[in-house]
């Protein structure tokens, strides 16, 4: 059992959440001791753990899927560690998994003096943050508001390292790159593939693309793809990509996405998914 803890970031379900939360671990690590640093997420989250940058830093995966089960389960290990430790600041970045350990901290507070924060990347908040905001000390927001409440501070989105090895690209080619967010974008490629048959195969033969798919369905779209044009790289996540390498980016209009591709290049077309919860894409 984890006995010295100060420090805990949660997230869950999506890219958008996990990403701003590892990069909040990763800055905190660096000034703070990573031993005391409690990273909970889920089996979601738990894929990006090599993006973590120091080993020491604590991790704790819980399955949410079924969600009495995980209520229970998260029940269970936070009482312990609330018991054994006073003091703590906690930070939520989104997802269903941060209500519940939000909550029970909240409650332990009559004991601990935690701090409860959460941090929303979107222009509208998630449904788990509308609900964290009722007991969170501060909320941190990624985009400014003509009038911010009492609580809110705006501290803009979290970037992602550029101090990284990245792709090299044959610029022989012209470089098309198509991004999806973590749960890759059926729809984008759907839209792509349907352009890629209008083009003349001349043109198709100069270009090399890169393209997000979810995993289940690698194997369907690259057979796809293929019919159509031979330069193809396909990927689930890369987290060495440089968008200014790129001639032209098509991506899905999240947050992160937003706010890193932009500030290396405008080649970008954005499309934004316009059945994502309360349309926040489309603002």
């Amino acid at each position: 059992m984890i006995n010295k803890i100060n420090y805990v970031a949660i997230a869950g379900d999506s890219g958008g959440h996990i990403f701003p939360a590892i990069r909040y671990v990763n800055e905190l690590s660096q000034i703070k001791n990573p031993k005391n640093i409690l990273f909970i997420t889920n089996n979601a989250g738990s894929e990006y753990f090599d993006q973590i940058n120091s080993k020491n830093v604590k991790l704790c995966i819980l399955n949410s899927r079924n969600k009495f089960l995980f209520i229970l389960n998260i029940t269970k290990y936070l009482i312990p560690l609330f018991l054994r430790n006073r003091k703590l600041i906690i930070i939520g970045f989104g997802g269903f998994i941060t209500t519940p350990v939000l909550y029970i901290s909240k409650f332990f507070n009559i004991i601990n003096s935690n701090k409860i924060y959460i941090h929303e990347q979107n222009y509208i908040f998630g449904l788990a943050n509308k609900i964290n905001y009722f007991i969170a000390d501060k909320v941190f927001t990624s985009f400014p508001s003509r009038k911010l409440n009492k609580k809110e501070i705006y501290v803009g989105n979290f970037f992602n390292s550029l101090d990284k090895d990245t792709e090299e690209l044959n610029h022989n080619y012209i470089n098309i790159l198509l991004l999806g967010g973590s749960g890759g974008s059926l729809e984008l490629n759907n839209i792509l593939l349907s352009k890629l048959k209008n083009l003349d195969k001349e043109l198709l033969n100069k270009v090399k693309l890169s393209v997000q798919i979810p995993i289940n369905y690698f194997k369907k779209y690259q057979e796809n793809y293929l019919k159509i044009i031979k330069n193809i790289n396909i990927f689930k996540f890369n987290n060495n990509l440089d968008y200014t390498n790129y001639d032209l980016i098509i991506s899905r209009s999240g947050s992160g996405s937003l706010n890193d591709i932009l500030y290396c290049t405008d080649s970008v077309y954005f499309v934004p998914h316009l059945n994502s919860r309360d349309g926040h894409q489309s603002l």
